[in-house]
């Protein structure tokens, strides 16, 4: 049985995206007693990691392109959000046509990023495969100052805050160099890479709490550690990866869980799931002091997962039906 490692941390990196959005309502959309915001707002950073773990995870195994992939993709993508934007559409009002354009109009920008990577990866993956190493240190590098440098500095408003295709091949780059380098970094043990992100994440929420966001040097912290392009956001993410990718563990209770995070994603982000369910939920919690509230909204976070996990194998003739079509589509058009 092979490795379950990475899948630990694919269900590890959607916790932390779920825990992530939570908060995030509670902060911005949810009335409450503002005062205590920075309290917060300084554990933001160090739970913002998920989305670039998944790219790094991504970039690891690298992506292997086909038409029933891609048809795959978009095909969840239209069962779990367009079904029932539609039925909002139709009860309440609204646009069907533009329901029906999910990829141009999806509020999912993580998916429409990836659909970008996900397009050009055979050329990625071909260079990756055949140029030296190098040539491929020297291109990360360069992919490094262009998303990492110019996107923290906001020097170019298109780079900001690394919801951008240049910051995902940068990941991507960089997930595909730590496998690379396996023998070579994995000799540093697991103790050091814990003390390091340790550290690292002690002082970025210390500053945030003592300094608050708005000072200058609680923005300039913020500024290096919670876009998806800054540098300490990145390598939080790095040595998490760093730690799980060390793990040796054999499960087909961790792969079978970690193959519905895709679907995890797509129901807890689903405008109506997320507006007239997550949210009149968590805006129940207002009353709670930060600590305490930190641990119902982990708790929430764990129930969103699972019951998102439980529809999605419900759902699993639906998905046969959808690999079936794949595979039709896929000797049509061919390779």
């Amino acid at each position: 049985m092979r490795n379950s490692a990475h899948e630990l941390l694919r269900i590890f990196a959607m916790l932390m995206i779920v825990f992530y959005h939570l908060v995030s309502y509670y902060l911005y959309l949810i009335p409450h007693d503002s005062s205590r915001d920075y309290i917060l707002e300084s554990f933001l950073p160090t739970i913002h990691i998920g989305v670039i773990l998944f790219v790094l995870i991504t970039g690891y195994y690298q992506i292997r392109f086909s038409i029933r992939g891609l048809f795959k993709l978009l095909f969840a993508i239209f069962v779990y959000y367009v079904i029932l934007k539609i039925g909002q559409c139709v009860y309440s009002g609204g646009n069907v046509m533009t329901s029906l354009m999910f990829i141009t109009h999806t509020p999912y920008w993580f998916i429409r990023t990836y659909l970008y990577l996900y397009l050009i990866s055979p050329i990625l993956n071909k260079f990756l495969d055949t140029a030296s190493n190098k040539q491929r240190n020297g291109l990360l590098l360069a992919l490094a100052i262009i998303a990492v440098y110019f996107g923290s500095t906001k020097g170019d408003n298109s780079l900001i805050d690394g919801k951008n295709l240049v910051n995902f091949t940068f990941l991507y780059f960089l997930g595909y160099t730590i496998h690379t380098y396996y023998e070579k970094w994995s000799a540093i043990p697991s103790v050091c890479i814990f003390a390091a992100l340790a550290i690292l994440n002690a002082v970025t929420i210390v500053t945030l709490w003592l300094c608050g966001r708005e000072s200058a040097l609680g923005h300039f912290i913020w500024s290096l550690s919670f876009p998806y392009c800054s540098p300490l956001l990145i390598l939080s993410a790095l040595l998490v990866f760093m730690l799980f990718t060390k793990i040796k563990v054999a499960s087909n209770a961790i792969n079978y869980i970690a193959s519905s995070m895709f679907a995890v994603y797509l129901i807890h982000c689903q405008p109506t799931i997320h507006n007239h369910v997550i949210i009149p939920i968590v805006s129940k919690f207002t009353a709670y002091q930060p600590v305490t509230l930190i641990g119902v909204l982990i708790g929430m976070a764990i129930c969103v997962m699972v019951v998102c996990v439980v529809i999605d194998k419900i759902l699993s003739p639906v998905w046969y039906l959808g690999e079936q079509l794949g595979r039709r589509l896929e000797k049509k058009i061919g390779q």
